[in-house]
């Protein structure tokens, strides 16, 4: 589960990432082209990113259960093909005596720092290593032709660059271990958080979903799905109460909690209702067996006998099937067919259908 929620969180950083990386090239773009430099190089690099950022958020965004790691490593892989070429071009032909490299590099370090302190805060701790990469392929060339050139070093375009890709990116270090318990504090607060909640969806006794449980589990059905409420109550349970105490009658519930899980295994579910009442959710049941279920929950529940108590019996409703958003319906369908069960003398299976023919589907 934890895995499952450290996924999300990286799914939506990246594309948080994506969306704003994008909007800073179409940024970069739009400036450099309506105020060009000598460089053509300087208008097409941030058109063609906005155009493949774009290109790729499109795809995210119609493909979010695509390969994550794949969009991560395009991103990083992307950005360096972005930045280096251009950073490495600027240094050769400075390097050749062609311009002064502090004049004419563009302005763009604190993007680029930006990008890859994004990158260290919101990526897994495993993509560390194309940060570094990132970082190497753009502040080397600069640090190296900075150091072999003094005279340009020691200029304030200079400093602000050996200070950016140099003492600046020690910050990195700084912010790796904090990145990694920050994640490991998130990953705790969502297991306790997601443990709270199970817990909380819980009967306590039964350790069957409560109706808060059997609410959110509802909430998770296909938009489609159709289901049908069995309501199962255990017969003149109050006697065996005043008989044998309320800790026999609740390994009683614990013994009927225990039975149902084993008699349905198509898709369902099972629930502590109240007192000694069970509901039990179908999911998608076939309409010519529906019948015959109640019957073999009531069979199964009463014919073998309960420890210190032996044999009990109970009585069982059944609704009709439709739309699960039709839950509490079909939950007042059931009780009406329970209902009837008890007064026609307990221990047997009720359909709602056959109490209410005209609502036969």
């Amino acid at each position: 589960m934890i895995y499952d929620d450290e996924k999300k969180i990286t799914v939506s950083a990246v594309y948080r990432l994506l969306i704003a990386s994008f909007l800073t090239s179409t940024a970069f773009a739009i400036f450099f082209n309506t105020y060009p430099t000598t460089h053509i190089i300087d208008s097409i690099i941030p058109s063609i990113d906005a155009i493949v950022l774009l290109i790729v958020l499109i795809y995210y965004h119609y493909n979010p259960h695509t390969d994550i790691n794949k969009i991560i490593v395009f991103y990083i892989i992307f950005f360096i093909l972005t930045f280096s070429p251009s950073t490495i071009y600027y240094v050769f032909m400075a390097w050749n005596s062609e311009w002064r490299f502090v004049d004419e590099y563009p302005p763009v370090t604190g993007l680029m720092m930006a990008i890859i302190m994004l990158g260290i805060i919101m990526l897994p701790k495993q993509y560390r290593r194309y940060i570094v990469l990132m970082w190497a392929s753009i502040a080397l060339p600069i640090i190296t032709y900075l150091l072999n050139h003094p005279d340009e070093l020691q200029t304030p375009r200079g400093y602000e660059l050996i200070g950016t890709f140099g003492p600046a990116s020690l910050l990195l270090y700084v912010v790796f271990p904090f990145q990694k318990s920050i994640r490991k504090h998130i990953n705790k607060v969502t297991g306790d958080l997601r443990r709270y909640e199970l817990e909380a969806g819980r009967d306590y006794l039964t350790d069957i979903y409560n109706r808060r449980g059997l609410d959110l589990w509802l909430g998770q059905l296909n938009h489609d799905d159709r289901i049908s409420v069995l309501l199962i109550d255990v017969d003149h349970f109050k006697q065996i109460n005043d008989r044998h105490g309320h800790s026999i009658g609740d390994r009683v519930l614990v013994e009927v909690a225990s039975r149902l899980r084993t008699i349905y295994f198509e898709k369902h579910t099972i629930a502590r209702w109240g007192g000694e009442e069970f509901a039990v959710v179908l999911v998608n049941p076939k309409t010519n067996t529906l019948p015959f279920i109640g019957s073999m929950f009531q069979h199964a529940l009463g014919t073998l006998p309960y420890k210190s108590v032996g044999k009990i019996t109970v009585s069982v409703g059944v609704s009709s099937i439709a739309h699960h958003d039709d839950f509490l319906d079909l939950v007042n369908q059931a009780d009406l067919a329970l209902y009837a069960a008890k007064n026609n003398g307990r221990n047997q299976a009720v359909m709602f259908n056959s109490i209410h023919p005209q609502l036969d589907d």
